[in-house]
């Protein structure tokens, strides 16, 4: 098995995530991909990825690469938080990729000034953006839902899901899957 690469085309992309199955691993791991090829990185969250999880992905990586990676948290005004988060994105130099994890409620509808600020953020970008957030239950018979979906204005819809309860995950993109197992360097096809 080898690991697993996104295709990162500068587009914007819905990742819905079920519920403890590595979306901040995915995240994490198409940061380093995006490094290691020598771009920049931001990554916005309420909190930070977890330590242990972000150094077994990023081992063996030089330091002055991994300076590339730049984190900030998303907290108080929205609008505000992606405003300054697009201005860095413009700024800094090189930067190729754009995470936004854990950003909406676990359930329930997304606020709308959420919305308004993702879908500010990703228009007329150069960069790819990821955008994580836990998926709905799908009442007809989809692996997960999305949710906001029809609101948000990405280029694309990832479902990641655990179709068992061992280390096999099942990455659906649009209409097709892959299916990769979590190790503790990241995602392995």
């Amino acid at each position: 098995m080898v690991l697993w690469k996104a295709d990162l085309d500068n587009s914007s992309i819905h990742l819905a995530v079920e519920a403890s199955c590595g979306g901040t691993s995915l995240g994490i791991q198409m940061a380093r991909q995006v490094i290691d090829a020598g771009g920049r990185v931001l990554w916005a969250s309420p909190e930070l990825p977890n330590p242990t999880r972000f150094s077994q992905i990023f081992t063996g990586m030089d330091l002055t690469a991994s300076s590339r990676f730049h984190a900030t948290n998303l907290v108080g005004n929205v609008d505000k938080a992606f405003e300054s988060l697009a201005n860095s994105a413009r700024i800094l130099p090189n930067v190729q990729l754009v995470v936004v994890d854990d950003y909406a409620p676990k359930s329930g509808p997304f606020p709308k000034d959420v919305i308004s600020a993702v879908n500010d953020l990703i228009k007329d970008t150069e960069w790819t953006t990821i955008l994580i957030s836990k998926g709905g239950v799908s009442m007809s018979g989809e692996p997960l839902v999305a949710r906001a979906n029809k609101k948000l204005q990405t280029d694309s819809v990832w479902l990641l899901t655990r179709p068992s309860s061992d280390s096999k995950r099942r990455l659906w993109l649009n209409e097709k899957y892959i299916d990769l197992q979590l190790k503790e360097s990241g995602f392995h096809n």
